[in-house]
């Protein structure tokens, strides 16, 4: 997702990201291709070592986006947790039925371009039917990840075309007879999470987007068949925790707090969900250090060894914060990187994207550039103006839609007077220059009412800002079009 970085999350519970690529050097920001050099060696050099320290790490790091699937998936499902969209028991669908602002807090990076719907998969005991309806006057997608935040699959504008469809979503020891019209989707995990995203055009035309919503089905397969797609919204029976507690959230900066408990997390969350991609070598080094399904390092490990657990958890997470600085290449002061979304085995890539925020697609799907400097290399900040200018006929090449989204230091929603959060194709009212180019205005005040049509507020202190690209055209895939840089005006 990226090519850029940081995704669209959605709908887990206050993520807050450590906005440490402010805090780098200059020379840092602008080279991070040497630096990622440095990390793959450094990476390769720990996966060859049966040293139990680098072992940890290794764990650490491999286990980071398998353990923030199974926090999310806990916490989100959890009779326990207060109501909030997206919240809900497993196998359900939860929706979002209006346009986000600066009062939502519950995820980084959030956009205010798609409405949502998500479902947290548990294909433990059958598979789950997802039903999906026509949609061919807008772009929409269901994106498919596994526990290790991989995408699996697609059903979309891309993918499958408007038609819609019904689909059967199996995990990986389901073995029967697929239903007439249905199509199988194979999971290779037991826990998975789909992803809806549908385009709103503006305000107005929320209805339009309902009425999809209200058409999609999700449900076992089992009441799906007896009780069929009328009633398959049948509500699912859930066992509320007596003690009412709340299970720890899906927030980045709460895993290594947890200490080397961390481990333990690792080895419940392996069981049923089988290592994707399969890495046998990394599992039976784990093994060396008591780490694997249902394995308790925490209590079962000598002293050693939990010392070299405390270790791994240290040094794991500074290659993570280091990967997360140089999560792309930098072109025009925008750090741009393809490769999210299928990461096979490259664990740290996949665990700082995980830090970033969890959803990320694969570039044909959607790419999105982030910058936190200016033409000049300086961290952006509220206290400058700045100007985003695209030549005639150079907005994205974009087979759906693009926008430019504005972020605090905290990667939120800025408050602002106009309540605009970002601005791209479907902003009612940008303008055109005479000569058909067009002009973004970045800055904390009013630029004028004459150009207020194409003003995205920021805030006084320092922000971030992430382009997003739906359906990015080959220019863009091939690096042949660049966004221009943002320039500091004043």
């Amino acid at each position: 997702m990226i090519v850029a970085m940081v995704m669209s999350l959605i709908f887990t519970t206050n993520i807050q990201v450590s906005n440490n690529i402010q805090a780098q050097t200059q020379t840092d920001i602008l080279d991070p291709q040497s630096a990622i050099e440095q990390l793959n060696v450094k990476m390769a050099q720990i996966s060859s070592s049966n040293k139990p320290e680098d072992i940890a790490t290794l764990a650490y790091i491999w286990g980071f986006p398998l353990v923030s699937m199974e926090r999310q998936f806990n916490f989100v499902t959890n009779p326990n947790v207060p109501p909030s969209v997206g919240r809900g028991p497993a196998n359900t669908l939860a929706c979002a039925t209006d346009l986000i602002n600066a009062t939502f807090t519950d995820v980084v990076s959030p956009n205010s371009d798609t409405l949502y719907c998500q479902t947290q998969f548990d294909l433990t005991k059958e598979p789950v039917v997802v039903v999906v309806p026509p949609i061919a006057d807008r772009y929409y997608t269901f994106q498919f990840l596994d526990a290790y935040t991989n995408d699996f699959a697609y059903i979309g504008t891309r993918a499958t075309g408007g038609t819609g469809g019904t689909y059967l979503l199996a995990g990986p020891d389901w073995n029967g007879q697929v239903p007439d019209g249905m199509t199988k989707i194979w999971s290779p995990t037991n826990l998975a999470w789909f992803i809806n995203r549908i385009l709103v055009k503006g305000p107005a035309d929320l209805p339009n987007v309902h009425s999809y919503q209200d058409k999609i089905i999700v449900n076992s397969l089992s009441i799906f068949q007896t009780k069929g797609p009328a009633d398959s919204s049948e509500s699912v029976k859930v066992d509320v925790n007596a003690s009412k507690e709340i299970p720890i959230g899906p927030q980045p900066a709460l895993i290594a707090p947890t200490g080397i408990k961390i481990y333990d997390e690792i080895g419940a969350a392996m069981t049923g969900n089988p290592p994707n991609p399969p890495d046998p070598q990394l599992i039976t080094k784990l093994a060396q250090i008591g780490i694997g399904p249902n394995k308790v390092p925490s209590q079962e490990a000598n002293d050693t060894i939990k010392g070299a657990l405390e270790t791994g958890i240290i040094e794991g997470q500074k290659l993570i914060d280091a990967r997360v600085t140089n999560v792309g290449t930098m072109v025009n002061g925008w750090l741009v990187n393809a490769l999210a979304g299928a990461y096979g085995a490259d664990y740290l890539f996949r665990a700082a994207i995980t830090q970033l925020g969890l959803g990320a697609n694969i570039a044909q799907e959607a790419l999105y550039p982030a910058t936190f400097t200016d033409n000049q290399g300086k961290p952006l900040n509220g206290n400058n103006s700045y100007l985003i200018h695209f030549e005639p006929g150079q907005t994205p090449p974009v087979d759906a839609f693009w926008s430019i989204t504005m972020y605090n230091d905290k990667s939120l929603f800025v408050e602002n007077p106009i309540n605009r959060y970002s601005i791209g194709k479907y902003t009612e009212g940008l303008k055109n220059n005479t000569d058909g180019s067009v002009d973004i205005f970045i800055q904390h005040n009013s630029p004028g009412n004459d150009k207020e049509s194409n003003w995205l507020p920021s805030p006084q202190g320092s922000f971030n800002m992430i382009m997003r690209t739906y359906l990015p055209q080959p220019a863009i895939l091939n690096g042949t079009w660049h966004l221009p840089s943002v320039q500091h005006v004043g």
